[in-house]
């Protein structure tokens, strides 16, 4: 059983530690503090892309600490009340384009990662909830199929307020898309427990994860989440999640978020780098 215990702890050592990017941390602190990696931002939705990071912006983020490029992120709906949205859609591919251009600086992953943040499920109170999935799947096939070309992982971020809330969800999704480029950004404390259990929404979703994030969750009475927050803040058991990652997943990253100051950052890396 020790012996178990140590293994699986040598195992999360090998689960790189990465965190948003940001200027919380000084970039020459970042590696001495014990990471290794950062995650970047898309402009939200269909914004302009002149807000997008130019390629010589990432690299200086990078530079400045010696870090790995964990993941692009895009924060974008790809569906509405009746369907498919079109110009999300166009928007997701040219994001798939520009990650892929950035190839060579995605460290121990073995491909470059856009992470897919679904905003919301669509809340007209007319919404055609048929609609939302078939519309969902019909985004999703020319974007896996321009990430499969490029060789590109879409690795969608399940969150209980989004089109994707939970693992079964996912599941059905991609067994309609039926594309080997789409995969998963485990954050367990978006789904878990309420829509998935822990253990099984990691083992259920663990072939197909290629990056984690670590943040924690509030519940009010009523069963809904109160609100996010930093590693410990909240009810996520974590070491039955970083036991479940290193078991089933293995992902390279596993990214720190929602932490508010100095403090809370270090206490979520200690809380990960301890857990069993």
């Amino acid at each position: 059983m020790v012996v178990i215990l140590k293994d699986a702890k040598e195992e999360a050592k090998a689960m790189r530690l990465g965190l948003m990017s940001g200027d919380l941390i000084p970039a020459q602190e970042l590696g001495p503090l014990g990471f290794e990696a950062v995650q970047v931002f898309f402009a939200s939705g269909t914004q302009d892309e002149k807000d997008d990071p130019t390629t010589e912006a990432i690299d200086e983020i990078l530079n400045a600490g010696g870090m790995a490029l964990a993941a692009m992120t895009l924060h974008v709906d790809l569906v509405g009340p009746r369907g498919c949205i079109p110009a999300d859609v166009d928007r997701t591919i040219r994001c798939v384009e520009k990650t892929a251009a950035l190839d060579g600086r995605f460290g121990a992953n073995e491909k470059p990662i856009l992470v897919w943040h679904p905003s919301g499920y669509p809340a007209d109170p007319e919404v055609d909830d048929g609609a939302v999935f078939g519309g969902l799947c019909e985004a999703l096939r020319p974007i896996c199929d321009s990430a499969a070309q490029l060789g590109v992982d879409l690795a969608v971020e399940i969150t209980r307020a989004g089109s994707v809330g939970s693992a079964e969800s996912f599941l059905r999704i991609k067994d309609r898309v039926g594309s080997p480029a789409l995969k998963v950004c485990m954050d367990a404390a978006n789904f878990t427990p309420d829509r998935t259990p822990l253990e099984r929404a990691v083992r259920m979703l663990g072939p197909d994860t290629v990056i984690a994030h670590g943040k924690d969750a509030a519940f009010a009475d009523n069963g809904e989440v109160a609100d996010y927050g930093p590693t410990g803040s909240g009810k996520l058991d974590y070491p039955t999640y970083i036991r479940c990652l290193v078991e089933y997943a293995r992902p390279p990253y596993f990214v720190l978020e929602y932490y508010r100051s100095r403090q809370d950052l270090l206490t979520a890396r200690d809380i990960v780098r301890q857990a069993p």
